[in-house]
């Protein structure tokens, strides 16, 4: 798949919103392509392969243009 690089950062709900130490699997994961923003829960993550967070990602984008 092209397109930019897609960001994974696997945060905490407690502190709220600081990154998982390295090899933890997190609370919420984040998951951006520098324009749009995605958080889903790990399961979610893991269960879902590049192309669909891409287009889950775009879906976001839409959504947000025309609310």
């Amino acid at each position: 798949m092209t397109g930019p690089e897609l960001e994974v950062t696997r945060l905490l709900q407690n502190p709220l919103g600081h990154p998982a130490p390295e090899g933890e699997r997190g609370d919420i994961v984040r998951i951006s392509d520098g324009t749009r923003t995605l958080y889903l829960t790990p399961q979610e993550y893991e269960e879902a392969g590049e192309q669909q967070l891409r287009y889950r990602l775009a879906a976001e984008g839409r959504a947000r243009s025309n609310a």
